[in-house]
């Protein structure tokens, strides 16, 4: 491959690393109102241009040079769109990661440094949105937490109802089939994958494996599954992880072990799952949240009519899955739940 084409492969990619951290930096800036974490970002942005610069030796001469706007297959890509800014930012951290790893690889052909630069530049993107993502108001909301029946119903049947669900306000569909082959889950997690859009979070109970060939936005994981660490390894930094914990000490393992969120319980008496633990009433969940500071979801029995107890206790969500599917009317049913904990729907998602 010539020097010229790889230097069009850094300069697409630089450019798109340069921009989409601006984008980026003026949302923290003037909507987060965080002045450290846009100097952060400021300073990596400078740092990722200038240091091409240096190690470039010509500098960006050559890759202004090797522009080619015009013959750019990718220039007529289509643009997305955004529900609010929070999606806004985080697909931006994806579009700047994503052209670290490009420049990262391409530069090794260039020079050893030059890759390395990248390499740093990508692993501090990380660390930025770690701790922006540590920040209240970016951390996904977990609040309707719905979790798929047992199999006893056409597949395509629950397909219809996971989009009633995500019609009614869902924050999280989880996907939770115990007993279907492996072949059989993987289609059914891709199945879901496509109906759920981008701003609810899709996870699948147990297999980090389907998780990862699905393209789900993460994993949860019970006791006897993979510790969350090595789920962490495999996943990548940007994958949610959660972990089931039913004492306060499984929950600080858990928390410490890099999960994004705890499923804690068994609350109520819970008919859902034959294996559940005994119940442990709200006690449990303001236990918990005294000794993490990971959001809480409340797991087991849960109804519209115990919700605002749990919420009381501390909990940021509730798993659901027979007060969602229980009923005819999937959507309405999730709406209420919704209403509990978001307020009305008109306030949830607004900028």
């Amino acid at each position: 491959m010539s020097r010229d084409r790889i230097l069009r492969i850094v300069d697409a990619n630089l450019n798109r690393a340069a921009e989409g951290l601006r984008v980026v930096e003026d949302g923290v800036r003037f909507i987060l109102d965080e002045p450290q974490l846009t100097q952060q970002l400021k300073a990596l942005r400078h740092q990722l241009l200038q240091g091409v610069e240096g190690l470039l030796g010509s500098g960006t001469i050559d890759l202004v040079a090797a522009r080619d706007v015009a013959g750019d297959v990718g220039a007529a890509s289509r643009d997305e769109t955004w529900k609010n800014w929070r999606e806004l930012l985080r697909a931006n951290f994806r579009r700047v990661q994503e052209a670290e790893r490009s420049l990262e690889e391409f530069g090794k052909l260039v020079s050893p440094d030059l890759s390395r630069h990248f390499k740093e530049a990508r692993f501090a993107t990380y660390r930025i949105e770690h701790e922006l993502q540590q920040r209240a108001c970016m951390r996904p909301s977990f609040g309707v937490y719905v979790i798929t029946p047992p199999e006893a119903e056409l597949f395509e049947t629950l397909v219809a109802r996971v989009r009633q669900a995500v019609a009614g306000g869902a924050d999280v569909i989880q996907l939770r089939q115990k007993r279907v082959p492996d072949r059989t889950l993987l289609v059914r997690a891709r199945r879901l994958r496509e109906v759920i859009p981008a701003d609810v979070i899709f996870l699948v109970n147990d297999r980090v494996d389907i998780a990862v060939a699905s393209g789900a936005d993460g994993v949860h994981l019970g006791g006897e599954d993979l510790p969350v660490a090595d789920a962490r390894r495999i996943l990548g930094p940007r994958a949610i992880v959660g972990a089931s914990a039913h004492t306060a000490d499984e929950a600080r393992a858990a928390a410490d072990a890099g999960a994004d969120y705890l499923g804690v319980g068994c609350i109520y008496t819970t008919t859902t799952k034959p294996d559940a633990q005994e119940r442990q009433g709200v006690a449990l969940i303001a236990s918990v949240t005294g000794v993490v500071d990971v959001p809480v979801v409340a797991v087991g029995g849960i109804t519209l009519e115990n919700t605002p107890e749990v919420l009381a206790a501390g909990a940021a969500g509730v798993a659901v899955v027979r007060g969602v599917f229980g009923g005819d009317n999937v959507e309405e049913a999730t709406r209420h739940f919704a209403e509990v904990i978001h307020g009305p729907q008109s306030t949830r998602a607004g900028d």
